[in-house]
């Protein structure tokens, strides 16, 4: 057993997780996620400008501006990333899952938004297309759902939807940004799920004289 535990390494990581979800993601599942998605997205982009300026009068609003502002702050990234840490050290199979759909969807999210370099609603920059706070809310809500099941699953995506609609609440995205997100964290959270498995990670916490952290072995 011992000769088997590996120090989790960047290489090993890779080779054990990322590429295995990456390669196995565009299944018959994957490819009806991107297709129902790139509809929808096609479906939603006609009403952008209507929602656009219906958003613009203050009264007209879905949701307080203070309120949007929580969802602005629950799909930043940091909760996201504080409850895959969790789980890495209370569940470390379903953590790794967790980490690898945030991983693979930041990834994407940043990529395509410099690609498709389609400027926001607000003018603010040309970074609008796909929304990362609902592509990163969707991973998550995507993977706690096949970690946990729907007890889990409901609260995380109507949190998801939440935070996707105080984004166009506020014309920082238009609407069809956040459908293409969730399309985007939805893909991965599954791709990340259903490729896990193959490694057990551990977290230990490091307390050795004046060394203060954290190590991470994985099993293979």
């Amino acid at each position: 057993m011992k000769e088997n535990l590996k120090t989790l390494e960047p290489r090993n990581f890779w080779e054990y997780e990322l590429k295995p979800t990456i390669v196995n993601s565009f299944d018959t599942g994957g490819q009806m996620i991107f297709l129902s998605g790139a509809l929808s997205v096609a479906a939603t982009k006609q009403y952008d400008r209507t929602i656009y300026l219906h958003n613009l009068r203050e009264e007209d609003k879905w949701m307080d501006s203070n309120v949007a502002d929580i969802g602005g702050y629950l799909g930043s990234g940091g909760p996201g990333i504080a409850i895959a840490v969790l789980q890495l050290a209370l569940d470390p199979v379903n953590g790794v899952a967790h980490s690898k759909a945030l991983m693979l969807t930041a990834a994407t999210h940043i990529t395509t938004a410099f690609v498709v370099n389609r400027e926001r609603p607000s003018g603010r920059d040309r970074l609008s297309f796909p929304s990362g706070h609902s592509s990163s809310a969707f991973a998550t809500a995507t993977s706690l759902a096949y970690a946990y099941g729907y007890k889990a699953g409901i609260p995380a995506y109507l949190a998801a939807t939440f935070i996707g609609v105080s984004r166009v609440n506020e014309n920082i995205h238009w609407a069809s940004d956040v459908v293409a997100g969730a399309a985007l964290g939805i893909y991965w959270g599954r791709a990340a799920a259903l490729n896990t498995g193959k490694s057990f990670m551990t977290v230990l916490p490091i307390l050795d004289g004046e060394t203060r952290g954290l190590s991470l072995a994985m099993e293979f």
